[in-house]
C-alpha cells in the first residue's frame, strides 16, 4: 500500500470556501466603517451649520425673529439650489418676552436631523 502525500480536492475546496467567507466578512466590515465615517462627517457638518446660524440668530434683536422655511445649503453654509443640507428655523412665543428658537439642519443620509434650541429673551 502506498502512502499518498498532499491535499485532496475536497480539502482544497473547503479551504477556499473558508478563505472566501473571511474575505467577505472583512469587506463588509470595511463597508460598514466607511458608511459610519460618512454619516459622522455629514452629521458634524450639519451640526456646524446649525451652530453657526444659531449664533447669527442670537446676535439679532429677539423681537425680529420669525420662522424660516427650508432653504438648501452647501457644505460651507452658503445658499445653494443644489446643496445637500436643508436648514429651517422655528420660533415659538412662550411668554410675552420669551421665544424658543429651533434651528434644524437635515441631510439626505441622516435619519434624524440635527436640532439646536435656544431661548431668546427680549
Amino acid at each position: 500500500m502506498k502512502k499518498q502525500a498532499g491535499f485532496t480536492l475536497i480539502s482544497v475546496l473547503i479551504a477556499l470556501l473558508l478563505l472566501t467567507i473571511g474575505i467577505l466578512a472583512v469587506s463588509r466590515t470595511g463597508y460598514q466603517v466607511l458608511r459610519a465615517h460618512t454619516n459622522a462627517t455629514t452629521r458634524t457638518t450639519a451640526l456646524a451649520l446649525a451652530r453657526s446660524y444659531l449664533e447669527e440668530l442670537r446676535a439679532r434683536d429677539p423681537t425680529t425673529l420669525v420662522n424660516e422655511g427650508p432653504v438648501k445649503l452647501n457644505d460651507a453654509g452658503a445658499l445653494s439650489a443644489t446643496g445637500l443640507y436643508t436648514r429651517s428655523v422655528i420660533v415659538e412665543q412662550l411668554a410675552p418676552n420669551l421665544r424658543r428658537v429651533t434651528v434644524r439642519v437635515a441631510a439626505p443620509n441622516l435619519r434624524v436631523p440635527v436640532e439646536l434650541v435656544t431661548m431668546a429673551f427680549g
